[in-house]
């Protein structure tokens, strides 16, 4: 796969002051279950427990461009058939930027494939979108949600299960690459709001007062990982926009460009807006649209939905099809 390019390796000593000052930085702790407060004894006695030969764990540092830049482990489950996950990117100018998800991809890769492991789990804050988007992007399905399960900072945080199995990476691992000519998915941007109108009014949607920019920067704000365009040949050729209250999931503005119907740019954008939706705990997907256009509810009855109404609203099981 394309993307940024990360090295697993051994943990020396001398990585042991980087995890100090990671460990010490309330921005990186935020995300991690411990708090900050980590001495370089406490870490060379942790560093001690993990060279030794008995130690069942992998636990690894990251390195991209020859920088050490976090870490990553399994920490194998009673069978040995199972680990739990974790992994933490320490220097904050690599964030946002793939490096975990490359990491992740790896880690799974030596779990299942060197390892020879069954499952592999993880646990995350509900609240962090940014790495329930990377697990989901690697192949990890939501599995359940802890209520107010970790005391942090003094407030109590819901904690998401999430987990993959062998013969999910499996089927990942054996799928064929993209096609270049293929439209790519990607994040709306604020920049892309004149060609969205544009294609919208292309596809007969009316411009609402809540399509404005404002209303979509203010969407792109709340929901970051829900807001969906198909970019070809560097032209927006489709939308998708997500919702999630925590309860209830919807789908809406559901575009594709005329010159590009039929090329199955829809259906790439309605599986990457239901695999997001179900990373955040979606069960079930909605969506709306008007009964005078068969062509759009034959395209979403194909794509797995079935109408509940008369009026053409739409709805689908997700953790049955994910």
């Amino acid at each position: 796969m394309n993307g940024p390019i990360v090295r697993l390796r051994p943990i020396t000593e001398g990585d042991l002051p980087n995890y100090v000052r990671w460990f010490n930085d309330p921005e990186v702790m935020q995300w991690l279950k411990r708090e900050p407060g980590l001495t370089l004894e406490e870490e060379r006695e942790w560093f001690a427990h993990i060279s030794s030969p008995e130690c069942k764990e992998l636990v690894l540092a990251i390195e991209a461009e020859g920088r050490h830049i976090g870490g990553t482990g399994l920490h194998l489950r009673g069978d040995e058939q199972s680990a739990m996950f974790g992994i933490h990117i320490g220097e904050k100018s690599y964030w946002g930027k793939g490096y975990g998800t490359a990491a992740t991809r790896e880690m799974l890769r030596m779990g299942f494939a060197e390892r020879g492991l069954h499952r592999i789990q993880l646990e995350t804050w509900a609240h962090n979108v940014r790495a329930r988007r990377c697990y989901g992007k690697c192949g990890f399905r939501y599995e359940g949600l802890r209520r107010r399960a970790i005391l942090k900072a003094g407030e109590w945080i819901d904690v998401v299960t999430m987990a993959i199995l062998r013969e999910e990476w499996e089927a990942l691992a054996a799928a064929p690459a993209a096609d270049p000519c293929e439209p790519h998915i990607r994040g709306y941007r604020p920049t892309d709001y004149d060609e969205v109108a544009d294609l919208w009014r292309s596809v007969g949607f009316h411009i609402r007062a809540g399509d404005s920019k404002e209303a979509l920067d203010r969407k792109l704000a709340r929901d970051p990982d829900l807001c969906l365009v198909a970019e070809l040949g560097g032209r927006v050729v489709g939308t998708a926009l997500g919702d999630w209250d925590g309860r209830r999931a919807w789908i809406n503005r559901v575009a594709v460009h005329p010159d590009y119907q039929g090329r199955g740019v829809g259906q790439r954008l309605m599986g990457e807006a239901e695999a997001r939706l179900a990373a955040f705990g979606a069960q079930r997907v909605a969506l709306l649209t008007t009964a005078d256009r068969p062509q759009a509810i034959r395209f979403y009855e194909d794509a797995g939905y079935e109408v509940r109404r008369d009026v053409a609203y739409l709805s689908k099981e997700l953790r049955s099809e994910l």
